[in-house]
């Protein structure tokens, strides 16, 4: 059930899209799976600058959806995946509705997104709680504020739920140990196909 959920399509290898040479994308992953490694190791997984984080939101709601994916790739580089992850779920509901009102269309799937899609799961994975903790801040920021850049145009209308989360946050919410485990397994798998690749980090 999880992973129909949160996991409908992951595309490792992005190594195929960026080239096998790029040792920038090896070493963005590199970098997630020991982060989230050791902050989980130190109790300090869900650390975020909520207060910057929203500042950042409150600035991208004036502008195309593309604005939330850049930002997030900026903390993502910046190893603040928390904050990554909050701007990466937000803008994937502000595409919704940018794209539902029909004047303008944003194609989600660049090659960031993709990259930020897989790397803020290989973060969040690691705990559930904090998981379901930054779906809901996106979510409730969702809710709660404008997207400015459309608001007042002719015929939009807000969307509810447009990605889902409540679904997500639900089951997320639900037997903790089992959801865990399941998370544990796909973040594994992961780990296991991209691993083989570091070594090109030593060349």
């Amino acid at each position: 059930m999880l992973r129909k959920i949160i996991i409908t399509t992951l595309f490792l290898f992005n190594i195929l899209i960026f080239g096998q040479s790029d040792k920038e994308v090896l070493l963005l992953y590199k970098n997630v799976i020991e982060k989230s490694d050791s902050l989980l190791a130190i109790g300090k997984i869900a650390q975020i600058d909520s207060k910057k984080v929203l500042s950042d939101a409150k600035l991208a709601d004036k502008e195309y959806p593309e604005k939330y994916f850049k930002k997030s790739m900026e903390y993502f580089k910046n190893y603040q995946y928390n904050e990554s992850g909050f701007l990466f779920y937000l803008g994937k509901m502000r595409t919704e509705d940018l794209n539902n009102l029909g004047h303008e269309h944003y194609n989600t799937g660049s090659e960031y997104e993709t990259l930020l899609e897989e790397g803020i799961f290989m973060y969040l994975a690691v705990d559930a709680d904090n998981y379901m903790k930054v779906l809901k801040m996106a979510q409730d920021y969702y809710n709660t504020n404008d997207y400015t850049y459309i608001s007042k145009t002719k015929g939009y209308k807000k969307l509810k739920d447009p990605k889902n989360y409540s679904q997500m946050i639900k089951v997320l919410q639900e037997d903790k140990g089992k959801i865990q485990a399941e998370l544990n397994g796909d973040r594994e798998d992961m780990k296991n196909r991209i691993a083989p690749y570091f070594q090109m980090l030593e060349k």
